[in-house]
């Protein structure tokens, strides 16, 4: 793989080291910024040219039209290109984050698994000062038990967000049947997970699993999951019978 990183934050410093821990990494390019680190697949890189992939943690992802229009695959953790950008068969995944890529992928592994006879809650956490009432939700430690507010509900799916004032961060995801419950969560530092999420999503990219067009991480819900726990992600589950 060699692997084009434009970063503008520590997420994309972080997902930059995740990346190096690859076996099939062979080069990692970092766009435009000097590099300090001795690692020969490591150097600094003012063209895209012979990249697999182009991935970024830019929130503009300014750098989204440039490998368009190269035809290189890009990698997002913004949710969105904004503007909008005609990439026309250049494979772009958006939304490579925590939230958007690990949560929603969950969900849709979860879902999948239940056969749709299920109420799902997808939980996942913000920055913002803690609530006192609310939605009640328990993630794993470190961020425990917490209340948060609805932000979409249905009859069968139940979305919440729950601000927290540190650094961690947690996403849960709990799917109740009449033959029990089963609960999936994780939690750790938002950086790291952040960076999780966007590394795994390069990955994806520089393998050629994301084909031409814009395209979310829970497109790829068991491909991209399978990369985000080889890359280091812990997600602990719990099931109980009904």
């Amino acid at each position: 793989m060699k692997i084009a990183l434009d970063h503008t934050s520590e997420i994309g410093v972080r997902a930059g080291r995740l990346l190096l821990g690859e076996p099939d990494l062979e080069l990692l390019g970092v766009v435009r910024r000097d590099v300090k680190d001795r690692d020969p697949r490591l150097r600094r890189i003012d063209d895209l040219t012979g990249f697999d992939v182009v991935v970024t943690d830019d929130p503009e992802s300014s750098i989204a039209a440039e490998a368009a229009e190269r035809r290189i695959p890009c990698v997002l953790w913004a949710d969105s290109i904004d503007p909008p950008l005609d990439v026309g068969d250049t494979a772009v995944l958006t939304g490579s984050n925590l939230v958007e890529g690990i949560g929603r992928s969950l969900v849709a592994r979860e879902s999948a698994a239940t056969a749709g006879e299920e109420r799902v809650l997808f939980a996942w956490t913000e920055p913002g000062t803690p609530r006192r009432h609310g939605e009640a939700v328990t993630f794993p430690g470190p961020v425990g038990a917490r209340w948060g507010a609805r932000r979409r509900s249905t009859e069968h799916f139940l979305e919440v967000a729950v601000p927290v004032p540190d650094e961690w961060a947690g996403i849960v995801v709990s799917s109740v049947t009449e033959s029990g419950e089963r609960t999936v969560g994780i939690a750790d530092l938002a950086t790291h997970l952040e960076a999780i999420a966007l590394a795994a999503g390069a990955v994806l990219g520089a393998t050629g699993a994301i084909s031409a067009g814009i395209h979310r991480p829970d497109e790829f819900a068991e491909a991209y999951l399978t990369a985000s726990l080889n890359i280091g992600l812990d997600v602990a589950s719990f099931t109980s019978e009904g």
